[in-house]
């Protein structure tokens, strides 16, 4: 079983990805690698052309020589695969138009895609029926990906009008979906996405309300039964999606329809690279959980590898939701490696979107624009123009307004009063929905507007005369210019939605205003570009009516100074944080964090041998033995009372003391513990101790301890942690609050039911958003307790630190860290399992080429690039699979071992028998579909054979020993480890079989 998964593995190598439309960057990415194992050389022929194999000599053959000579040809194989897909990709093209073409006309490679995958896409296709042809219409305003991004794709469900009466086609038949099809691939670059009727409502019905803090009432529900046609749709954009992706290409998914879109893509392509952005408001966790499916969609999203939301606000309420409804660890940048996240660190980031100002400018200075905004002045000479624009919806706030306004003309004076007009423009929005979905009653839309007319009316008939009217109240579409002459022209443009993402109008106006003739902006508190634009506008509460009709007062009466000052900050920040920098940088943010992540990722791994671990630290004269306290030397089920009494098995303190005795072993225990606990539970064992989590360590034989950090001040936050833990420990029954010299932990594994982890979640709230929130310490949570230490400390560095004292630096050091045994295990927590990575690192460091850098004449820069390609191509592909191909050898005949192999696999063609070591590059990776398989001809042979043999670099990495290096957990789980233990009862069987190597090696010794 343990060969199997280790088989797998090793189809894992791949080439490093080019990023989207990158030119002339050097193709180099930092990958971990492993050194190749030389201790047995690979035995090697050469063969001839595959269309007519030259058969060698007949001669016997060892299976062990059987399976090395199968893996030097799966390994030419492979290199050959991966250095001519790398070096076409290198000097490929920068796109084509068919996203289903991998290869040009000409044979190169494209490079990688960037798949931009939306509910709609960003225009409207006009259809018409009677020519049979299409023409689009692009929103100069709205976005654009294919303006932003040369050569993104574009995904999205296609808006069809008819070009006669300008009325939405609701289904399409399969002829037309196919000439759609082409049309949009060819002339838009974009890949449309049919979907059924009617399985979008619960995105429009459920999601979008409830965000906006919309609650259902008792009649209509949660609508249940629209569950299944949301799950199908983001199906559907799955397949779609999967059709045309490549390992490599980015895919940025956007908005709420989409949530579980990027766990389904995950669940397929476990290394695809995803960003997702969400347009719209996230609420508080209140409010989210009111979701039944809250746990689906927050999984389905957390697979993404960034998350972008518009404001920080939005950020803290989603962390706040995970912590409350999953349960996961977060940090202030994201989420933590977890398999609720897909297996990688999901980072969250707040990136404010922007507009285009360009078509504004455009339009300002266009005939049509400053006739309208003549009449505008014809029209209103004299008046005081107070502007609002906003959709007909209830979270608009227009009635809000109109409060605000009338108060504002109750308390304002009459010379004022006749000055002022309230030009209140909306346009309501009409959904497509076909003629059996259409409400049978009266709709939201058409209550609001009925209340509206009467509140406009009432302020009319009240403040109004003859030839003025305080309020102008319209409800139709207008033309752009027609809204750019406002805007230019508004003394005060109130923007005050109840609850939205980005002030649209709040942005024109920025736009549209001229600095010699600026006027007011009135803001909402509640909008999500308040504390973008906090410092250019008025920002008031749109439900305090009377600080509402003041704000509106101290507008009008701002002088030139004051609005001057305001308006220069918001049209610098207009200008400055625009659209295409926004997509500019959550792309980059993508391109980064798909490296970041992908080194996160975690993995199931095989069962850790123990047979192959003791001949490992039989043949090795250095020794590393590094272990966890708490799931391995001592179950978790009994930790809590450990934390109090701890105490190891005689047996096991005898064996651990067995090892601490040889001279050539070192052990070092990582624990949370304090030092007093694990000082008193390894007192028979002279071992390096890392206590308290990485805040103090010990050396064997000394009762001094060591500081790990520097020293800090931790009076400012170590008296409130432990108040918040004692406060919650006094109402939680079974808990206790342990308090160490440099940090604190609260205990709750003694506690019945779910209590204590409910507890636990509202006490992470409370103390990331009280003493933590700016002070120099973190918060761990553990499987029974919460555990506050100082930042900048833990497991990790501390050992790191600790093997540069034992080993000294690996640059300085007289003895190669690739001689050593190093064996690395416990049951850590996400965070502290970069022990793992560090143990990796520090022993199997990137070998440094022996082949010297010399200058490069400028044209033979692209010769260079390939050559250092070609040697890191082949190195990582050597080394990954002769580590993993290694573990194969066993006593099986030539049939079953072939068949072990297509089994995983991996599929072997031959001639006959007698030629099966010499059939050269004919290994065939069913596991990567996306490589194209390549033919063996000599020329590739040749290429492969001469960077594997002749290359002096690549001789030089022969010559490296492997370090015997094993990372392993306990319990199968996904994990940063290479193997893992069943419970701790396999930790001491393991321990007590190293005790006995030791004591049998002393015995030969003496005899």
């Amino acid at each position: 079983m343990g060969g199997q998964d280790r088989a797998a593995s090793a189809d894992n190598a791949s080439v490093g990805r080019l990023s989207f439309h990158e030119k002339g960057r050097n193709y180099s990415q930092k990958r971990s690698r492993a050194p190749i194992r030389t201790n047995s050389p690979l035995h090697r022929t050469r063969s001839g052309d595959s269309s007519n194999p030259k058969t060698p000599v007949a001669t016997p053959i060892s299976e062990v020589q059987l399976t090395k000579t199968f893996l030097e040809k799966e390994i030419e194989a492979r290199s050959a695969k991966l250095l001519s897909v790398a070096r076409r990709r290198l000097r490929g093209s920068l796109g084509s138009c068919d996203p289903n073409a991998d290869e040009g006309s000409d044979g190169r490679l494209a490079q990688h895609k960037l798949f931009v995958v939306s509910w709609r896409l960003p225009f409207t296709v006009v259809y018409d029926e009677e020519a049979g042809t299409f023409e689009t219409q692009h929103d100069p305003f709205g976005i654009n990906f294919n303006d932003l991004f040369e050569g993104a794709f574009l995904v999205g469900t296609p808006m069809v009008r008819r070009k006669a009466d300008r009325s939405i086609v609701m289904s399409l038949s399969e002829g037309v979906q196919e000439q759609l099809d082409e049309y949009l691939r060819v002339e838009q670059h974009s890949i449309p996405v049919f979907l059924p009727r009617s399985c979008d409502l619960y995105a429009e019905r459920v999601i979008f309300p409830l965000f906006h803090y919309t609650l259902p009432s008792a009649e209509t529900g949660l609508a249940q039964d629209d569950w299944e046609g949301y799950e199908l749709v983001n199906r559907t954009f799955k397949d779609v999606v999967l059709r045309h992706y490549i390992r490599g290409d980015l895919v940025w998914i956007n908005d709420y329809p989409l949530l579980l879109l990027p766990q389904l893509l995950r669940e397929e392509r476990p290394d695809v690279a995803m960003g997702f952005y969400l347009y719209c408001v996230f609420p508080s966790p209140e409010v989210f959980r009111i979701l039944p499916q809250r746990k689906c969609l927050l999984r389905g999203v957390l697979s993404s590898n960034i998350i972008g939301f518009h404001s920080f606000s939005y950020v803290q309420n989603f962390l706040t939701s995970c912590i409350q409804v999953l349960g996961l660890e977060c940090t202030t940048s994201g989420i933590e490696a977890c398999e609720m996240a897909g297996g990688t660190h999901t980072k969250c980031l707040t990136m404010p979107r922007g507009i285009q100002v360009e078509p504004y400018h455009r339009i300002l200075r266009c005939p049509q624009t400053m006739e309208k905004i003549e009449r505008l002045q014809e029209t209103f000479a004299g008046k005081r123009l107070v502007v609002a624009v906003d959709q007909l919806k209830e979270r608009s706030g227009i009635q809000h307004k109109l409060m605000a306004y009338h108060r504002f003309l109750q308390k304002a004076p009459p010379e004022l009063v006749a000055e002022c007009v309230l030009v209140q423009l909306t346009s309501a929005e009409t959904e497509a929905l076909g003629d059996d979905e259409l409400p049978s009653g009266e709709s939201v839309e058409d209550q609001l507007l009925q209340q509206v007319y009467q509140m406009v009316g009432e302020v009319n008939s009240k403040f109004g005369r003859i030839g003025h009217l305080p309020v102008h109240f319209l409800c139709q579409e207008f033309s752009a210019e027609e809204l750019a002459s406002l805007f230019a022209k508004a003394d005060v443009m109130i923007d005050t939605s109840l609850r939205d993402v980005i002030p649209h109008s709040a942005y024109n106006f920025l736009c549209c205003q001229v600095e010699d003739d600026c006027g007011v902006l009135i803001l909402s508190e509640f909008s999500g570009s308040a504390p973008s634009l906090r410092a250019a506008a008025l920002c008031v509460n749109p439900w305090d009516t009377n600080a509402f009709a003041d704000a509106i007062q101290e507008a009008l009466d701002m002088d030139k100074s004051d609005r001057l000052e305001l308006y220069r900050y918001g049209y610098n920040h207009v200008h400055e944080y625009t659209l295409k920098d926004w997509a500019t940088k959550f792309l980059e943010e993508l391109q980064m964090a798909q490296q970041e992540c992908e080194n996160e990722r975690l993995q199931i791994p095989p069962l850790l041998d123990h047979d192959k671990v003791v001949a490992a630290f039989a043949t090795t004269s250095r020794r590393i033995i590094i272990l966890g306290f708490g799931g391995a030397l001592i179950p978790h089920k009994t930790q809590y009372f450990a934390k109090l009494f701890p105490k190891l098995a005689n047996t096991l303190q005898i064996n651990l003391g067995v090892l601490t005795d040889d001279p050539n072993t070192e052990v070092i225990v990582l624990s949370g513990l304090s030092r007093e606990k694990l000082a008193g539970s390894l007192a028979r064992v002279p071992c390096w101790i890392v206590a308290e989590g990485g805040v103090c360590y010990r050396k064997p034989d000394c009762d001094y301890w060591h500081s790990a950090v520097e020293q800090r001040d931790t009076a400012e936050w170590m008296e409130p942690v432990k108040e918040i833990m004692s406060y919650f420990a006094d109402r939680t029954p079974g808990t206790s609050v342990v308090e160490m010299e440099s940090s604190l932990c609260w205990l709750y594994q003694d506690t019945q039911g779910d209590h204590a982890a409910i507890q636990s979640k509202d006490l992470l709230i409370h103390l990331w958003a009280g003493p933590l929130l700016s002070a120099p310490a973190e918060v761990a949570v553990e499987k029974d307790c919460v555990s506050v230490k100082p930042s900048g400390c833990g497991k990790a560095q501390t050992l790191d630190k600790l093997l540069r004292e034992i080993w000294g630096e690996p640059e300085t050091n007289g003895s190669s860290p690739q001689d050593a045994f190093v064996l690395c295990l416990g049951d850590f927590l996400m965070r502290d399992e970069d022990v793992f990575v560090n143990c990796k690192n520090f022993f199997e460091p990137e070998p440094a080429l022996s082949k010297a850098a010399s200058p490069v004449e400028p044209k033979a820069c692209q010769e260079d690039s390939l050559l250092n390609l070609e040697e890191e191509v082949n190195f990582e592909v050597n080394s990954r699979s002769l580590n993993s191909g290694y573990d194969f050898l066993s006593n099986q005949n030539r049939e079953d071992f072939v068949g072990h192999l297509q089994n995983l696999g991996l599929h072997v063609q031959h001639s006959d028998n007698s030629s099966f070591c010499d059939d050269m590059a004919l290994l065939r990776i069913t596991s990567h579909p996306d490589i194209p398989a390549i033919s063996a001809t000599p020329e590739r042979e040749q290429t492969v054979r001469t960077s594997l043999t002749a290359s002096p670099s690549t001789e030089a990495l022969h010559n490296v020993r492997s370090p015997s290096l094993f990372t392993c957990t306990v319990r199968r789980k996904a994990t940063r480890a290479a193997y893992h233990l069943t419970d701790t009862h396999d930790v001491a069987f393991l321990v007590a079989k190293l005790a006995r190597e030791v004591k049998q090696a002393k015995q030969s010794d003496f005899c």
